[in-house]
């Protein structure tokens, strides 16, 4: 079949380009106006039952300032020191307003886990609530409202649920007011009294425990100034002590030429010593002067000597003085050693050290001593000084309204939202919704030519089963049941048809779909109607034999008797032996033994002439003829095309009629021509035969079955297809045995010009390459019959086998989209499928598609 005639060939890929507007948006909208009404209304509902389902919540709160620290104080204690430009220090302070252990420190002074209904807490890890009791409504019950002070007080040691401190906390706001030092602590609760009282007390609470941590800061200073002192203190007496012990010990061996032993402080500070030094001095110059005049023995020499020995003395005296007074400081040393040892000082490890060395240590020691005792008189001065940072501005009062739930404004906001929202939604359902749901969509994401709608039918939808005009009876039936709806078949799409025009008639269409449920069965049937009425011979083909429903639309059988299989069981049963053309055609007899794949030699008959066909598997091979005219026959050809010279074809034909052996076979063996000049003349010759043959209306056959020889290895006969050429010459001569079977099964229905051909019921494989030929020579008869045939078929993708190879028999292809029924995924697969196969595709019907006035279609 032509599949470019003049229905209007559709491209593979059309390619739609078109600027969104805004009117687009808004019929998606209107489009899906109640999803996003639903949503608001849901939305608002919701946040308007809870916002006045809700108990009010009121927020008291109060305000502090959080100062730089002294720098007095900061400069002695070395502890928090607060730079103005260092946000950490604050930012810590926020932290501690919200630390467990202040809450834990509010919920004991108020006692609020009272509130709870505890009176008495034995389980310290509990975490539920008593039966029926709610934390929001307890902690809204009585306060001690006469608290005007709160005491500070340690981590408690009440061991009261965690999740009381976690309620507390989730009630508490810390908001710290920016480029400042104020701090915002408020309090949520369903009384405002309780409100402002927890708020108040969690300021106060924080403010002394900050006091206290102060104080403890001071106090540790202290302590730790006076371990200092004391340590420093014990450091000093050992470096005196080493000093003294050097001096006791170098005295001990005291001798009169050590001039180190005149180094000592004690020794040099001493003006009897000094002054007996320089005597001693003076005298010991003399008697060198005197030396050299006097012998040793001289009076002046012996009195000179006896001066300087007491003089000698005299210093030595001076200087066990001095051992003493040294001595007795160093047992004072010692003593005080001893009871500092008594109280836990450290031992000092001795050593043998240089006098200066040991003073140094000494000096320096006493010096930080100085330092820390100084600062230790400081800081006992400062430290009971209460001297605090953070101040109350604002005292928390009792608010006036509550805080939420704030009605109005949740209202709005979920009428916002909802609306907002609700067209986000609508928006989404949009882009996700995949399927094909207006003519818009089927031209622009589908691409393929828009035939017609057909308006949704609540009735359908209740599984009703359309009653089309059929015969009086199935109507009676239809009133009897009442499950019948009537299907209005005006204003149809069909007048769109390429073969609504002049001329065009003859036509087999495919009625096709992709899935199952998308009204293919029920668009064919109005389709055909409507074309009846316009005058057209409509044949319907119920070519869907796993699920055939045409002959229920209009009332008739679909048994073993009457259908498509039906026809094609009573075909396939015919057996080819003898028989006469008056009930057999030609082409009937080449087709069924095309069918059935016979092989063997058909003789036919006609008055005088005879024609041997020679078939293998049902595919012809050559044809015989005694009645050839001389200018036909193969040697004349091949003589008159100057390939042989009459000698050869001479001797050629005495042997074939020797051997009957096949004249090419001859020619070729004996070397006179070869393969390529035996070819076209043979060609030529078959076609002739086969022109004749078909002409023929009378005489008789013989089948003969049997294998055939085809001298392939002779290369006699070559592998020529003259299938098109039989199709051909079969549609002119006509059928009879095929033509008659296939039309003793059409069934009128009660419409003029309308017939139907059910599915029928057999045992012909519906999906078998012999199903589908001799559905072929089924379509090629009818359409001779009808001017439009319409082929239900089953749907494209759930019986993809059963499908594709029929798509080569038809002329076009109208597709039914159901709206909202098949992703465009889907329809497209199955497009490619049809435009695979080159077959036209139409156009597209949209049915049950939900119209709206003034929306694509009024």
């Amino acid at each position: 079949m032509d599949k470019k005639m003049s229905l209007g060939f559709v491209p593979d890929h059309i390619s739609f380009s078109r600027q969104v507007h805004l009117t687009d948006y808004l019929n998606i909208i209107r489009k899906r106006k109640w999803v996003v009404i639903v949503f608001f209304l849901v939305v608002v509902s919701i946040v308007s039952f809870i916002s006045f389902s809700t108990t009010p919540v009121y927020k008291a709160t109060a305000q502090i300032i959080i100062e730089q620290r002294s720098p007095f104080v900061d400069k002695i204690t070395g502890v928090m020191n607060v730079d103005p430009n260092n946000r950490d220090d604050y930012q810590t302070q926020y932290n501690l307003l919200m630390s467990r252990s202040l809450a834990k420190n509010v919920i004991e002074d108020l006692k609020l886990w009272k509130e709870f209904g505890i009176d008495e807490i034995q389980n310290p890890n509990s975490s539920t609530l008593p039966v029926g009791v709610s934390r929001d409504s307890l902690i809204s019950s009585s306060i001690d409202t006469s608290a005007s002070n709160i005491p500070v007080s340690g981590i408690s040691a009440t061991p009261y649920p965690t999740w009381i401190v976690d309620w507390y906390l989730s009630k508490l706001e810390i908001v710290p007011l920016r480029e400042t030092h104020l701090v915002y602590i408020s309090f949520l609760n369903e009384s405002p009294e309780k409100a402002a009282r927890i708020a108040n007390a969690h300021v106060r609470a924080f403010i002394a425990r900050t006091v206290q941590e102060q104080r403890s800061f001071s106090q540790q200073a202290i302590d730790w100034l006076k371990a200092q002192i004391r340590g420093q203190k014990i450091k000093v007496g050992t470096s005196q002590r080493a000093v003294y012990e050097y001096k006791y010990e170098q005295l001990e061996s005291f001798s009169i030429d050590d001039k180190n032993i005149f180094a000592l402080p004690e020794i040099m500070q001493s003006p009897v010593i000094q002054d007996l030094r320089a005597k001693l001095a003076e005298l010991k110059a003399r008697k060198l002067e005197m030396i050299t005049k006097y012998g040793p023995k001289h009076p002046k020499m012996i009195e000179i000597n006896s001066s300087i020995e007491k003089l000698e003395q005299g210093i030595i005296d001076e200087v066990q003085t001095v051992r003493k007074t040294i001595k007795a400081e160093l047992d004072r040393i010692v003593a005080l050693e001893k009871i500092a040892q008594q109280k836990g000082a450290v031992a000092y490890n001795e050593k043998a050290i240089n006098y200066d060395m040991l003073s140094l240590d000494a000096e320096s020691d006493q010096e930080m001593y100085d330092i820390l005792l100084k600062q230790a008189k400081e800081i006992s001065l400062t430290g009971n000084m209460e001297k605090n940072d953070i101040r109350v501005v604002d005292e928390a009062e009792v608010p006036l309204f509550p805080v939420k739930p704030k009605i109005f404004l949740n209202i709005f906001v979920s009428a916002v939202l909802g609306l907002t929202f609700g067209a986000g939604l609508a928006f989404f359902l949009e882009y996700m919704d995949k399927t094909v749901r207006t003519p818009e969509d089927i031209a622009q994401r589908l691409g393929l030519p828009m035939l017609g709608m057909i308006p949704y039918d609540k009735s359908l939808k209740k599984g009703k089963v359309l009653a089309l005009q059929g015969n009086e009876s199935h109507r009676n039936q239809n009133k009897l049941k009442g499950v019948y709806t009537q299907y209005d078949v005006s204003g149809s799409f069909v007048t769109r048809l390429p073969l609504m025009q002049a001329g065009m008639s003859g036509q087999v269409l495919l009625i096709e779909s992709t899935t199952s449920g998308e009204g293919k069965t029920t668009v064919l049937a109005k389709s055909a109607i409507s074309l009846a009425r316009g005058g057209l011979r409509v044949l319907m083909v119920d070519a869907d034999v796993q699920r055939p429903s045409l002959h229920h639309l209009f009332g008739l059988k679909n048994d073993e008797e009457n259908g498509l299989i039906n026809a094609m069981s009573r075909v396939l049963l015919q057996e080819i032996r003898q028989g006469s053309l008056n009930k057999y055609s030609v082409s009937d007899l080449f087709s069924l033994l095309a069918l059935k794949k016979q092989s063997g030699q058909l003789v036919i008959t006609n008055d005088s002439q005879t024609m041997t066909a020679i078939f293998e598997n049902g595919c012809l091979i050559h044809i015989q003829s005694q009645d050839i005219p001389f200018a036909n026959r193969l040697g004349t050809m091949l003589l008159r095309g100057g390939f042989i010279t009459e000698s050869q074809l001479k001797d050629a034909i005495e042997r074939n009629h020797r051997t009957g052996q096949p004249l090419g076979y001859i020619l070729i063996n004996a070397g006179y021509i070869n393969q390529a000049q035996l070819q076209g003349p043979l060609k030529l010759q078959m076609e002739e035969h086969l022109q004749k043959l078909f002409s023929w209306k009378q005489g008789t056959f013989v089948f003969e079955p049997g294998s055939v020889e085809r001298y392939e290895d002779k290369r006699i006969y070559f592998a020529e297809d003259y299938t098109s050429i039989i199709n051909r010459l079969g549609r002119i001569s006509g059928s009879r045995l095929l033509e008659s079977e296939v039309l003793s099964h059409v069934k009128p229905v009660n419409e003029p010009n309308l017939s139907l051909l059910p599915a029928g019921i057999g045992d012909t494989r519906p999906d078998g390459p012999l199903y589908f030929t001799l559905l072929s020579k089924f379509l090629t008869l009818l359409k001779q019959r009808y001017d439009v045939v319409l082929v239900d078929a089953p749907p494209l993708l759930d019986f993809m086998n059963g499908v594709t190879p029929l798509l080569s028999l038809v002329d076009g292809v109208i597709f039914i989209v159901k709206s909202g029924h098949v992703s465009i995924d889907y329809i497209n697969k199955a497009t490619s499928c049809i435009k695979d196969a080159k077959t036209n595709i139409i156009g597209a019907v949209l049915n049950q598609a939900k119209i709206r006035h003034g929306y694509y279609y009024k």
